[in-house]
């Protein structure tokens, strides 16, 4: 019998020994879990600590811009209300200002008056060489037959046919060279 307890008593402070190592190592993982936890703590308090400062720096900027801003508001309407009293006291002193401007354009040189003629074709002849055929003729575009200066301005600007017929006629009674794009 004393064998049975002699047995007994050894498996049972085995066992004991056993669940004093698996208590010291839950002890010890509980540890580095804890200091794991500590440390992942930290590190999101130092970024908010960071992203908080950044938010404080942009507000202060902010601030400042806004403070700029209305100062210079405030200046912007100082010098408007000061060139319009400016330009009232030259109303008052200068009558020729408050009169409506009045345009004498001859009569005959407005659009009006070359829209009948608008209907003309517009020919393109390229530079001579040799001898004229009726077959060489060829319709051109709006601004073809202008030197190239022109053309490049009319298609810039975009100007009406009307224009284009004004300038064409401008340029060939002041024989200007003309500079075809092929």
């Amino acid at each position: 019998m004393e064998k049975g307890k002699n047995v007994e008593v050894k498996t049972t402070e085995e066992s004991l020994r056993m669940k004093l190592r698996r208590l010291k190592q839950e002890i010890r993982e509980m540890g580095e879990k804890r200091i794991e936890v500590e440390l992942a703590t930290a590190a999101a308090q130092a970024k908010s600590a960071a992203l908080d400062a950044e938010l404080a720096a942009k507000m202060a900027r902010y601030a400042v811009i806004n403070e700029e801003t209305v100062a210079m508001r405030k200046e912007h309407d100082a010098f408007n209300n000061d060139i319009t009293t400016r330009l009232r006291k030259l109303h008052g002193k200068y009558h020729f200002f408050n009169q409506e401007a009045t345009s004498s354009v001859p009569e005959g040189t407005g659009p009006e008056s070359v829209e009948d003629e608008l209907e003309e074709e517009i020919v393109y002849r390229p530079p001579f060489k040799g001898r004229w055929k009726e077959e060489n003729e060829k319709t051109a575009p709006k601004h073809m037959s202008l030197p190239l200066v022109a053309n490049t301005a009319v298609r810039r600007r975009g100007f009406d046919e009307g224009t284009i017929y004004l300038l064409g006629a401008f340029l060939s009674v002041f024989h200007f060279p003309y500079n075809h794009q092929k």
